[in-house]
């Protein structure tokens, strides 16, 4: 959603103009930033590392039990 540092408030992204400025003062909005690419990289290696640790944990309880 696009925020108005002006107005201090969010704006529907329907109620911009072609241009993109707030429909109350008239100041360009400008679109959000991208998400960096290294926090990208941390989620993956994230999700990799607790897939790794599931599996170890299914191998020890089968290994235990």
């Amino acid at each position: 959603m696009p925020w108005c540092e002006s107005c201090e408030r969010f704006q529907d992204a329907t109620e911009l103009d072609k241009e993109g400025h707030c429909p109350s003062c008239g100041t360009v909005i400008a679109p959000p930033k991208r998400t960096p690419w290294h926090f990208k990289l941390l989620l993956v290696a994230t999700v990799i590392y607790l897939t790794y640790r599931l599996i170890q944990l299914i191998m020890w309880l089968h290994h235990v039990l």
